[in-house]
C-alpha cells in the first residue's frame, strides 16, 4: 500500500469512526457494549514495512492498532515462501512451470499480471497459475513448503531479497512496540493450523505465548489464525492458551452473536479515505475488525 493511501486512510477513520485497540474491541464484544461505529486495525504477518512505515504514521494519527506476528519467523533474513514463490511464477520465462512433479500452465506474461483483481473470475493464465501452485503448498507442513521452495529457486528464477518484503528484525518489533502499538501471535510459523496433526497444532498455539512474549515484552492477548483458516479444535486451543480473541479473515462486519475466536476481518485495499469509507457501508461495516497490509 501506498504510504500517502495508508495516511489518508488513518486521517478518514480518525475522523470518521471510534478507533479502540482489538484487546478493547474483544473486551467490549464480550460485554454487549461495543460502539456502532467501532474500528479496530490490525496487520497481519510482520513485514519491515510495517515498522518503517506503517508505524510512524499510526502514532502520528493517534490509531491504535495490533500486529499479529509469527514469532519464531522474527528476524530471518529469507522472505515468506509465498513472495518468493510470486516472484519466481511471475518472471518465469516460459508459459508453464514444473514444480513437485506437476506442469502448472502460467501462459504468456502480461502486463495485467501485476494488478491482482478483486474478482477471481478476472484473473490473468498467470495469476490462475500461481495461485493453482500457491493452493498445492499452502497446506504442507512449512519443512515441506521450503523444500519444495528451495527446488524451484534452484531450477527457475534465484531470489533476491526485497527490502519491502523481509520481516522485522526483533530489534524492529521492540521499537514500535507502544500504549498505541501492541502485539499478538499468528502462531510460531504461519502454518495453515486445521492442516495440523492435533500435538503439532497444540504447539503452534501454545507455544507462541512465549516466544511472543520474550520478542516483545508482554503476553500476547490476540490471535489470528495464518492464512484464516482454522477449525473448531483450533478455536479451543486459543482459548485454553489464555487468548481473549482470535481474528479470521471472514470479509464482513463483527455481528453481536460472533464468538470472540472466530472475529471476522475486512481486508483493505490500496485505497483513499474516501475509498475506505466506501467500502466500509458497502459491507454494511459498523463494529469491525480491519485488516490492513495483511
Amino acid at each position: 500500500m501506498a504510504p500517502d493511501r495508508f495516511a489518508d486512510q488513518l486521517s478518514w477513520l480518525a475522523k470518521n469512526r471510534t478507533l479502540i485497540p482489538l484487546s478493547e474491541f474483544a473486551s467490549l464484544h464480550r460485554r454487549n457494549q461495543l460502539p456502532d461505529d467501532a474500528i479496530a486495525v490490525t496487520f497481519d504477518d510482520g513485514y519491515a514495512c510495517t515498522a518503517k512505515v506503517a508505524a510512524p504514521l499510526l502514532q502520528r494519527h493517534r490509531v491504535p492498532a495490533t500486529i499479529f506476528i509469527p514469532a519464531a519467523l522474527i528476524g530471518r533474513t529469507r522472505l515468506f515462501w509465498w513472495d518468493e514463490l510470486r516472484q519466481i511464477v511471475m518472471t518465469h520465462p516460459d508459459a508453464n512451470l514444473r514444480a513437485r512433479s506437476r506442469i502448472f500452465e502460467l501462459g504468456e506474461r502480461q502486463i495485467r499480471d501485476s494488478a491482482w483483481p478483486r474478482d477471481s473470475r478476472k484473473r490473468t493464465p498467470r495469476q490462475r497459475g500461481l495461485y493453482a501452485l500457491w493452493s498445492e503448498l499452502q497446506p504442507l507442513p512449512l519443512q515441506d513448503i521450503e523444500k519444495a521452495m528451495a527446488e524451484l529457486s534452484r531450477e527457475h528464477v534465484p531470489i533476491t531479497n526485497n527490502k519491502n518484503l523481509r520481516l522485522m528484525t526483533a530489534d524492529e518489533v521492540r521499537s514500535i512496540r507502544s500504549d498505541n502499538i501492541q502485539f499478538g501471535s499468528h502462531a510460531l510459523t504461519h502454518v495453515s493450523l486445521p492442516s495440523l496433526g492435533g500435538p503439532e497444532k497444540a504447539h503452534e498455539i501454545r507455544e507462541s505465548v512465549a516466544a511472543c512474549e520474550q520478542l516483545v515484552g508482554a503476553r500476547p492477548v490476540s490471535f489470528a489464525y495464518p492464512f484464516g483458516d482454522f477449525d473448531h479444535e483450533c478455536e479451543t486451543l486459543v482459548a485454553a492458551a489464555g487468548f481473549a480473541c482470535a481474528c479470521t479473515v471472514e470479509p464482513r462486519a463483527v455481528a453481536d452473536d460472533d464468538d470472540l475466536f472466530a472475529l471476522p476481518r475486512l481486508k483493505v485495499g490500496n485505497w483513499t479515505g474516501r475509498q475506505l469509507g466506501r467500502e466500509l457501508a458497502d459491507v454494511s461495516c459498523q463494529r469491525e475488525t480491519v485488516a490492513i497490509g495483511a
